[in-house]
């Protein structure tokens, strides 16, 4: 496939926010008592046991509890024409340097897919979450939106082997 190719068929950068619904404190706690469960099983049984599998289980269901006290809520990047036509739509203040302090809430609010509308989500944000919570769906909107590069790719990789 060709660079053009592969250019065209690029998907937008997304995230996925994690929308606490529930207390995850229990779903935590047995986790990590079913996680020590099957490394004391692991331990005790140096062969495949049926202990094993039965920790494992465990070990399963209580990550499917802990998944349970979460919403995963998508944010799909704008497109960078529709990112900076919001941003103009939202100009940096005196106080401000890139943007004014309404545009993090409008970009998510362009960048959120869910069965919530846009006015929906707007009255979430205003009545149902946290400080913390609306600061860290409004910074994962930027940092979907910001496409900076990936900081987990080891040093060198693009060295050319000779």
């Amino acid at each position: 496939m060709s660079l053009r190719e592969r250019l065209q068929q690029r998907a937008r950068p997304s995230a996925v926010w994690p929308l606490r619904i529930d207390d995850p404190t229990e779903a935590r706690e047995a986790l990590e008592r079913a996680e020590h469960e099957l490394r004391v099983a692991v331990i005790a049984h140096t062969e495949r046991a049926p202990e094993i599998a039965e920790a494992e289980a465990r070990v399963a269901a209580a990550r499917a509890a802990l998944a349970a006290c979460y919403e995963p809520i998508e944010l799909v990047a704008l497109a960078p024409p529709e990112f900076e036509a919001l941003a103009k739509e939202h100009p940096p203040t005196k106080d401000d340097e890139a943007w004014a302090e309404s545009f993090p809430r409008a970009l998510f609010l362009a960048c959120v897919r869910s069965e919530l509308t846009r006015d929906e989500w707007a009255v979430v944000l205003d009545s149902q979450l946290s400080q913390g919570e609306k600061t860290e769906a409004l910074n994962m909107a930027l940092q979907a939106n910001l496409r900076v590069p990936d900081a987990g790719l080891p040093k060198d990789w693009t060295s050319i082997l000779s």
